[in-house]
C-alpha cells in the first residue's frame, strides 16, 4: 500500500494559530469542517459531541471577557520582552494576542460532550454531574483541526473555559447532559502556517518494557 504523502505533510504543519482576521467565515466552510470532525470514531458509534458555534459580536465579548479574567487569574498580568525571541517568548506573546482579540475573531467554536461515568469510578461514587466523554470527543476536536488546517483556516483549542464553566453553561443554555470539552476560537490566520517542531516517536516508544529502546 502507498503512503499519502498528503496527509503526512499535513499532520507535520498544523500549528495552534492564535492571531486571527476578523474576515467572517462562511458557514458553507465552517460545515465542511465539522462534518470533517463528525467522522471521527466513537465507542459503539454514541457520537456524543454537540457543536455551539459564537458568532455575535455580544456573545463573543462576553466570552473573551471570562476568557481573559481567567489567563489573568492563573498566570497574572504577565508580560513579555519584545526582544525576547525565545519559544516560550513567542508562545507568550501569542497567548496574550489571543486574550486581548479574542471578541474579534469570527467563529468561537465550543465543543460539548454528553456526560459519561468513566469504567474506572464505581457506581457508588458516581455523585454528581459526570464529566463529558473526553476520550470519545477529542478524536473529533482533531479532525476539526485537520479540517481548518486543510481548507486555510487557523485554529487553536483551550480549555480556558474550565475556569468559568458554570457560568458559560448557564449563559448559552447548555443542557445538563453535556460537559464543554473545549473550545476552539476559528478564522483567517494573520501569519503563514509552519512546520511544528516536535520530538521524533523513536524519542519516546519503548517496547515491552518501559525504558527499552
Amino acid at each position: 500500500m502507498e503512503d499519502n504523502p498528503r496527509f503526512f505533510d499535513l499532520v507535520s504543519d498544523v500549528r495552534a494559530m492564535r492571531r486571527l482576521r476578523p474576515d467572517p467565515v462562511a458557514d458553507k466552510l465552517l460545515f465542511k469542517v465539522l462534518n470533517a470532525g463528525v467522522q471521527a470514531p466513537s465507542g459503539m458509534n454514541s457520537q456524543p459531541w454537540s457543536f455551539l458555534v459564537l458568532r455575535q459580536p455580544d456573545d463573543k465579548q462576553w466570552f473573551a471577557a471570562r476568557y481573559k479574567a481567567a489567563i489573568e487569574s492563573r498566570f497574572g498580568n504577565f508580560k513579555v520582552d519584545d526582544d525576547d525571541t525565545s519559544a516560550m517568548a513567542r508562545q507568550g506573546r501569542a497567548l496574550l494576542y489571543q486574550a486581548n482579540h479574542m471578541q474579534e475573531y469570527p467563529l468561537l467554536l465550543i465543543v460539548c460532550g454528553l456526560r459519561d461515568w468513566p469504567f474506572k469510578v464505581p457506581e457508588a461514587e458516581r455523585v454528581g454531574p459526570a464529566p463529558p466523554n473526553y476520550g470519545a470527543v477529542y478524536p473529533c476536536v482533531q479532525n476539526i483541526l485537520l479540517g481548518c488546517r486543510a481548507v486555510g483556516l487557523g485554529a487553536a483549542l483551550t480549555t480556558m473555559h474550565q475556569v468559568f464553566e458554570d457560568e458559560l453553561v448557564e449563559h448559552f443554555e447548555i443542557p445538563d447532559e453535556y460537559g464543554v470539552v473545549v473550545t476552539i476560537p476559528i478564522g483567517y490566520p494573520v501569519g503563514r502556517f509552519g512546520p511544528v517542531q516536535r520530538r521524533p516517536a523513536q524519542e519516546v516508544t519503548w517496547f515491552d518494557r518501559w525504558g527499552n529502546t
